[in-house]
């Protein structure tokens, strides 16, 4: 019998995940198979098992810190990785071109593209309707950045870490306004 060592010696799909117990006849590393597995151990209830990571936590925990009551919650809306161009073959054909983000809360909208270069990030956006002074860009690992908004409410950030960052918008007389952490 000729034996492929990458399998269990089952002859099953069972690596000893309990995400994958009681599977017989495919390899669990067949990626539609696992990922559906995946979805149907969620859609149970059956999270996978293990702890959270450590970088996991602490950047959970920094954002967490740095929350802001006073500030009004603008909520993503539209993010380009989420809605591909149609006729778009694969990811890869993404790579090199800008991310949209667009972020909403009452009476305002915040539009976003975030250029990849390298390990940083740049950002260029726009307060629709404009009335923010500044804008704070926060990441968990402490780096906060100020930068100002022009009268048409457009800013620039350059070379931001890449990892999640949320924003707070600055007014004068009305409250802040805040986005939603998200990873660029």
């Amino acid at each position: 019998m000729n034996h492929d060592s990458s399998q269990p010696a089952d002859g099953g799909g069972n690596t000893g995940d309990p995400l994958f117990e009681g599977v017989e006849g495919r390899a669990a590393e067949d990626g539609d198979f696992a990922d559906e597995r995946f979805m149907e151990a969620l859609r149970e209830g059956r999270a996978p098992v293990g702890p959270m990571a450590a970088k996991v936590r602490a950047a959970a925990r920094a954002a967490y810190a740095m929350r802001r009551r006073d500030a009004v919650f603008a909520d993503i809306g539209d993010d380009s990785a989420d809605t591909p161009p149609k006729g778009l073959r694969s990811a890869a054909d993404l790579a090199g071109t800008p991310r949209y983000l667009r972020f909403h809360a009452p009476g305002v909208t915040v539009s976003l593209e975030v250029t990849v270069l390298d390990d940083r990030r740049d950002i260029v956006g726009r307060l629709t309707p404009p009335g923010a002074s500044s804008v704070e860009i926060r990441c968990p690992r402490g780096i906060t950045r100020h930068t100002d908004v022009d009268a048409a409410g457009a800013f620039i950030a350059r070379s931001l870490p890449r990892g999640p960052v949320s924003m707070v918008f600055h007014h004068r007389t009305d409250s802040p306004i805040t986005t939603r952490w998200v990873c660029v």
